[in-house]
C-alpha cells in the first residue's frame, strides 16, 4: 500500500580501490571513458571524476574493471538535468556507501555485470540505495541490491524513484531491507507512468515488526513482469491508482498478501488493470487475500481482469477477495488450499457490482468456497467448487449474503459444486448453495448446476440449494 516502509540496509564495511590501475584503454576522447584513469581515492571517487569529464550530451563510464571491495563516500549521480545522459558500467565489485551511492537522471543507466553488489555501511541507515526524482527513460540492471538490514535500523527501500516514467528495471536482485513502510523497489509519488519492472529476484524485505511491500508501482501504464518475490512482508507486489497497468507472470512465495491492484490515493483512479498467470504460494492475512482488488480512497477501481492465476496453500485470507469495485473479471483461475482451519474464502466479492467469475476451480477452502456480499450484479458460471468448509462451519460452495446485509440480481450456472467424500454424513458442506447466511438476496437466476459427487446424485451433506432469504428466484 501506499505506506513507504522502511527498509535501512547494513553491509560489511569494503575496502577501497586497488592502487594499480588495471591494464585497460586509456580514456577516449567523447563518450567512453575508463573510470581508472581518473584521479580518486575510492572508485567513487573516481567515477564522479569521469562523469565530470564527459561531454555536456553524455556518454559511457566504464568501470567493469574494479572488482573486489569498493566505497562510495559521495553520491555518485548519473546526468541529473541538462540532458547529460549517463551510463555507468560496472564490474564484479561490492560497493559499500556511507551515504545513497546513486541518484539517476533521464536516461541514465545504471548496468552491473550479474555479479555487481550495492549495499550500505552499518549504521548508514539509508532511505534508498539507488533513487532518482522527475527521470525519464533510465535503466537499471544486474545488480544485487542488499539493505544490510542487520546493520541498519532506519526505514529504507533498495530501489526509490520518485515521478519516473519509461524506466526499466531488469534483472536485479533486491534484499534485506529493513522494510517499515518502505518496499523493496518503489515508485513513489504520483506522476510514475509507463515503467516496467521485470525478471528480477525480490526477497526477504522487512520483518513482521518492520514490514514492507515487495514491489509498489503507483500511477498509469505500468508493468510488473515475471519476477521472483520470497518473504516480502507486507504485499508482494501493490499497484496503486493504476491504468492500464499489467501484472504478469510473477511468481510469489511466502508473501503475506499477495498481488493488491486498486484505488488509495485521493483523486486518482485505477481501471483497465490486468492481473494475469501469476503464481501465488502461501500467505497469511486476515483481512485481504492472496489477490485483491480494492477501493480505499478515490472513485472504484472498474474494468480489472483478473485472469489465469494459480493460488494455493494460503494460511489464513482468501484467494480472490473483491471489495469497492465495479466492472471485474475474474477468469479461469485455479484456487485450492485457502485457510482450511480459518474463516478464509475462494473467492470474496463485497460492495461490489458488475462482477463476472467464469471458469477455473475453487478446492479446499476454510469456509465458503465463493461468497457474495453486499453486491450487485454478479454472475458466477462454469466454476467447479469442491470441499469447501473445511474448518467445520457448515460452509456452502456458494455463501450469500456474505455479510448479512442484501445483494441483488445474482446469477449462478453451469457450476459443478460437490463435498468430495461420498459418505454423507461425513461431508463438511452442508448446502452446495446457501443464501441462508443472515441477509437477504433478490433477483436470482439457477441454472445448469450439477451437485452430484461422481458416486451420490447429493453431493452435499443436507441438501442442494437453500433458498431461505433468496426472493425473485429463477431455475432452469
Amino acid at each position: 500500500m501506499r505506506r513507504f516502509r522502511g527498509v535501512a540496509i547494513p553491509l560489511l564495511l569494503l575496502g577501497a580501490c586497488r592502487s594499480d590501475p588495471p591494464s585497460q584503454p586509456e580514456p577516449t576522447v567523447g563518450t567512453h571513458l575508463f573510470a581508472h584513469a581518473y584521479p580518486g581515492t575510492t572508485l567513487g571517487a573516481k567515477l564522479n571524476a569521469a562523469i565530470n569529464a564527459l561531454p555536456p550530451t553524455g556518454g559511457i563510464v566504464d568501470a567493469t574493471d574494479f572488482t573486489g571491495p569498493q566505497r562510495i563516500d559521495q553520491t555518485v549521480v548519473l546526468g541529473a538535468g541538462g540532458g547529460k545522459a549517463v551510463e555507468l558500467r560496472l564490474g564484479g565489485a561490492t560497493i559499500t556507501s556511507s551515504v545513497v551511492p546513486f541518484k539517476l537522471g533521464d536516461g541514465a543507466k545504471l548496468i552491473g555485470n550479474g555479479n555487481t553488489i550495492v549495499t550500505q555501511d552499518a549504521g548508514a541507515n539509508l532511505e534508498w540505495l539507488i533513487t532518482g526524482t522527475n527521470i525519464s527513460d533510465c535503466e537499471i540492471a544486474g545488480l544485487t541490491v542488499d539493505g544490510n538490514r542487520q546493520g541498519n535500523t532506519a526505514a529504507g527501500s533498495g530501489i526509490g524513484l520518485h515521478t519516473a516514467t519509461r524506466c526499466w528495471l531488469h534483472q536485479l536482485v533486491v534484499r534485506n531491507t529493513v522494510g517499515r513502510f518502505h518496499p523493496g523497489i518503489a515508485f513513489f509519488d504520483d506522476g510514475n507512468a509507463d515503467n516496467t519492472v521485470e525478471q528480477n529476484l525480490v526477497q526477504d524485505i522487512g520483518t513482521l515488526a518492520d514490514y514492507a511491500d515487495g514491489i509498489y508501482v503507483a500511477g498509469p501504464g505500468n508493468k510488473v513482469l515475471f519476477n521472483r518475490i520470497r518473504n516480502a512482508t507486507d504485499f508482494g507486489i501493490v499497484g496503486e491508482s493504476c491504468v492500464g497497468c499489467v501484472i504478469q507472470g510473477n511468481d510469489l512465495v511466502g508473501v503475506p498478501a499477495g498481488i493488491s491492484v486498486g484505488s488509495g490515493i485521493p483523486n486518482f483512479n485505477a481501471a483497465a488493470n490486468i492481473i494475469d498467470a501469476n503464481v501465488i504460494t502461501g500467505g497469511s492475512t486476515t483481512t485481504w487475500g492472496a489477490i485483491s482488488i480494492y477501493r480505499i480512497n478515490g472513485a472504484p477501481p472498474v474494468a480489472t481482469l483478473v485472469r489465469g492465476n494459480i493460488i494455493r496453500d494460503v494460511e489464513v485470507g482468501h484467494g480472490i477477495f473483491v471489495t469497492g469495485a465495479e466492472q471485474v473479471s475474474l477468469a479461469d483461475n485455479l484456487i485450492s488450499n485457502i485457510g482450511l482451519t480459518t474463516p478464509s474464502y475462494g473467492i470474496l466479492i463485497i460492495n461490489s457490482k458488475d462482477v463476472g467469475v467464469s471458469g477455473g476451480s475453487i478446492a479446499r477452502t476454510g469456509t465458503f468456497g465463493l461468497g457474495i456480499g453486499a453486491s450487485t450484479n454478479v454472475s458466477v458460471n462454469d466454476v467447479r467448487i469442491t470441499d469447501a468448509g473445511r474448518s467445520g462451519n457448515d460452509a456452502a460452495g456458494v455463501g450469500l449474503d456474505a455479510l448479512s446485509t442484501h445483494s441483488s440480481a445474482i446469477s449462478l450456472t453451469q457450476l459443478h459444486i460437490f463435498d468430495t467424500d461420498t459418505i454423507a454424513q461425513l461431508k463438511k458442506m452442508a448446502f452446495c448453495i446457501d443464501f441462508g447466511q443472515g441477509g437477504t438476496t433478490s433477483g436470482v437466476v439457477l441454472g445448469g448446476n450439477l451437485f452430484d459427487d461422481g458416486v451420490n446424485a447429493l453431493g452435499c451433506r443436507i441438501g442442494t440449494v437453500n433458498l431461505n432469504n433468496a426472493t425473485r428466484v429463477t431455475r432452469y
